[in-house]
């Protein structure tokens, strides 16, 4: 399991500000040039906040958010200003693939259970902005950290997990921003207390800070700001300063790596330099090493996506555009019964996915077409959907093209032996008992290479032979890439996996040998 490194990105009407405790904010460009350089420099995550949204009551987030999903295929999480479902539903339609809440949950607090029964828990992350007071404990804070909440930060994260959060955003008002270090203690005692991954935020300096973060929330992320963007100050041009909001001279005098940023405490530097220092130090780090994966030419029939309302189609979506794929959405149970390629996407639970693939009359239409040898590719929930059975809240039966059952990677006695569920995050992909991946949708893809998985459940195919790839995680070998004939299923997100997820979405949709 990668330890995630996740640049942070806080928001300012159209603008990327950074401050200290979240306040003074300073204006350093624009929010989409410094997310598609993380992209490309190996970022993990990015992590979109509006920091005035709760404060004004708006927020400009939903164009930046738009924007920066067209060119980055790594995950998105975006947050400020989101009261509501409309608000969670906008936010994902605009590509971001979660969305971090805190001020509207202690007005709501049941926004983090509709949201998380509509949308999937991995898709509701809480945001956590903590101060310590004199006693020693954590205090809440909301409205970019300007309010009291009055509810003591464990208690508060244990309540918001119990309501559905599958991940929690945790941010030290009195480090962030100053470069002495992460808050040990806070990151400890919350990651110790939950049962879901945590990503620590608020305070790091250098690498040294990220190792101990890293160290404290095991499977989780850390996430930085001024280390990542101050690196990138210095390749801005004048061009890209803007005169109309911040102290603009702060930026100009800070554009060379040589500056001492906060008395020194900040060493500036790459996301990649950042994972190549963690990895020194013994910290495993998804390596990143893209490929040129260009548009396809040549495509053999359009591809029907199926669109039963439990999946993000909007990034998945992208990803096709990008590779110049011709596809649609469908409902319809006609669509797919001509259709030359079939993709099923899903995000939620097993049962309710079944539920509305058979009321829509798609199930027998998909069964169809695959006993007429056309290609079919599941993603995630949609890789799941392919087997017999699932023991997700009792048991469940299929689509039934693939003999096999769906179980939880570990039960409940095992859980606080084991990592933390979901397992969200990078993993590598690994040969099964040497099954070639030529002439499949892991051609090209490298033997050990990163994909990114956001599931508790898990296939067990009755025959080995169809497992095609295999992962690791809490010590656990479980099959992540299926395959059998023409239909293959894979439990993490490719849309979501960088170039080498886009490599697989070519391979499926432009080679008809598979």
């Amino acid at each position: 399991m990668n330890i995630r490194v996740i640049p942070r990105l806080d928001i300012k009407g159209p603008n990327l500000v950074k401050g200290v405790h979240l306040e003074g904010l300073r204006v350093l460009g624009q929010p989409g040039d410094f997310a598609y350089k993380y992209y490309q420099d190996g970022a993990d995550e990015l992590i979109y906040v509006d920091l005035v949204a709760s404060l004004y009551g708006r927020s400009s987030l939903l164009e930046i958010v738009k924007s920066t999903a067209r060119r980055i295929f790594i995950p998105l999480t975006a947050g400020g200003g989101i009261r509501t479902l409309d608000d969670i539903r906008a936010m994902l339609r605009a590509g971001a693939d979660k969305v971090c809440i805190n001020t509207a949950l202690f007005e709501t607090p049941e926004l983090i259970t509709e949201g998380s029964r509509v949308f999937g828990s991995q898709c509701m992350v809480l945001n956590i902005e903590a101060r310590k007071e004199p006693d020693g404990s954590w205090v809440c804070m909301h409205t970019n950290a300007r309010e009291s909440s009055g509810r003591e930060v464990v208690d508060w994260a244990r309540e918001m997990v119990d309501r559905g959060a599958g991940e929690i955003l945790l941010t030290s008002v009195d480090y962030e921003g100053t470069g002495r270090g992460f808050d040990l203690d806070l990151i400890q005692t919350v990651s110790d207390a939950v049962n879901v991954p945590v990503i620590a935020n608020g305070g790091a300096g250098n690498s040294e800070h990220l190792n101990q973060a890293a160290r404290a929330v095991g499977t989780g992320g850390v996430s930085a700001s001024s280390i990542f963007h101050y690196h990138r100050l210095e390749e801005l041009s004048d061009a890209m300063l803007h005169d109309g909001e911040g102290n603009t001279s702060y930026i100009e005098l800070s554009r060379s790596k040589t500056t001492s940023f906060l008395n020194g405490r900040i060493k500036a530097m790459s996301v990649s330099e950042a994972k190549e220092q963690l990895a020194e130090k013994g910290i495993e780090c998804r390596k990143h090493s893209p490929v040129a994966v260009t548009p396809g030419t040549t495509g053999n029939g359009i591809v029907c996506v199926v669109d039963y309302g439990m999946g993000n189609l909007f990034n998945l979506a992208r990803s096709l555009t990008n590779l110049g794929v011709e596809y649609f959405f469908t409902s319809s149970p006609d669509d797919v019964a001509s259709a030359d390629k079939i993709v099923i996407p899903g995000v939620g639970a097993y049962g309710d996915a079944m539920q509305r693939l058979d009321a829509l009359g798609l199930s027998e239409a998909i069964r169809e077409r695959v006993r007429a040898g056309v290609p079919v590719l599941g993603i995630c929930l949609g890789m799941q959907l392919l087997f017999s059975r699932s023991m997700e809240f009792g048991e469940n039966e299929g689509l039934g093209l693939l003999p096999g059952t769906v179980e939880l990677l570990w039960g409940p006695d095992e859980r606080q032996e084991r990592a933390k569920l979901p397992h969200i995050g990078w993993n590598r992909l690994c040969l099964n008992n040497a099954i070639s991946w030529a002439s499949s949708e892991l051609e090209e893809f490298p033997v050990g290479g990163p994909a990114y998985f956001v599931h508790s459940y898990v296939c067990i195919p009755e025959n080995p032979e169809h497992v095609l790839a295999t992962s690791e995680y809490g010590g656990v070998d479980f099959c992540s890439v299926v395959k059998k004939g023409s239909v293959c299923g894979c439990q993490f997100h490719p849309e979501l996996s960088g170039e080498y997820g886009q490599l697989i979405l070519k391979n499926f949709c432009f080679n008809s040998g598979y």
